[in-house]
């Protein structure tokens, strides 16, 4: 079977992957991952309309995504985009994905809030330790909404999509774009209230992990082992320090946008919305006492591959 390539469409950041199976012992073999920080959904949260420059950047990426797929021999109809939160609420998005298909041949799919959640499971169920056995508490924090997944073993609990992503907090909350500590109490307050109906999810079933599903749970982990001034190599999981975690949280809390792109270990491109990922992430800490924090470089794109893989099974 030929590698296929996989795009997903992010508020703040496209990804590719491209993978195929392996011949030996039918896993994913992965050839290529990359990540571009394009922003569609600046300009957007407020007015649900992607802006002409947004989507520019956009089909850059794209276009460059396309060229390094078909350099690993992906066929065009193995080249599949998925739409993720500001592509469902945006109002002319139906014009930008027209635009993408007829111009670059790349199908473009628009998936629920909860076909998100659900793919994100597949990719992070397959990259952890077995067996695995604590009842566990997904998050994929994007830039316009988070999902959640609750699970225990393969039993899905119950899972869920908020629109509480980094740009859309910021978006809301701001000092001339930035974050700045003042804001804490109002950013808190809202945080808290729209996570209550992950208080039902988590009510029967307290969480005992947290499971962080890549982007600014990798650049926690590119922080710690800065700090920790050691290298680590892992597959695709590995546990994240909470200690280490709220020490960051606090610095990075207290210094600007500028000081913060200095930090070893930081990305440029997730230093503006990491303070924001950083309240989400302390408040389902503490909101459900769960004491264990892991990290899992899969998401989207490796569950949607899986997916892919047994439906050509079947």
């Amino acid at each position: 079977m030929k590698p296929c390539a996989i795009i997903d469409l992010g508020t703040n950041t496209f990804q590719l992957l491209i993978a195929q199976k392996h011949v030996s012992n039918g896993e994913m073999e992965i050839l290529a991952h990359e990540q571009r920080p394009v922003s569609l959904g600046k300009g957007a949260m407020d007015s649900n309309l992607l802006q002409d420059v947004a989507m520019g950047r956009a089909f850059e990426a794209l276009k460059e995504f396309k060229q390094i797929a078909l350099s690993y021999q992906c066929s065009e109809n193995q080249v599949i985009a998925l739409g993720t939160s500001i592509l469902r609420r945006a109002k002319n998005t139906h014009e930008f994905v027209a635009r993408v298909q007829s111009q670059l041949g790349i199908q473009v799919e628009i998936i629920s809030g909860i076909r998100e959640a659900e793919l994100i499971y597949q990719g992070i169920q397959s990259s952890l330790p077995k067996p695995w056995h604590a009842t566990s508490l997904v998050m994929d924090i994007g830039g316009g909404s988070v999902e959640f997944i609750l699970f225990q073993e393969n039993q899905v609990l119950g899972k869920m999509s908020l629109e509480i992503g980094g740009l859309q907090l910021q978006s809301l909350f701001h000092v001339h774009g930035e974050y700045d500590q003042s804001l804490d109490s109002s950013l808190l307050s809202f945080i808290q209230q729209a996570l209550e109906p992950l208080d039902q999810l988590c009510k029967n079933n307290m969480p005992q992990v947290l499971i962080g599903a890549a982007g600014a749970f990798e650049t926690l982990l590119d922080l710690e082992l800065a700090q920790m001034e050691k290298k680590m190599s892992f597959s695709s999981s590995c546990p994240l320090s909470i200690n280490q975690f709220q020490k960051n949280k606090e610095l990075i809390d207290q210094i600007s946008y500028e000081d913060r792109v200095k930090l070893p270990g930081m990305k440029m491109f997730r230093a503006s919305i990491l303070p924001y990922a950083n309240a989400l992430i302390s408040q389902v800490l503490d909101r459900y006492h769960i004491p264990e924090m892991w990290i899992s470089t899969f998401s989207l794109k490796e569950g949607y591959w899986f997916f892919m893989q047994s439906q050509a099974d079947k």
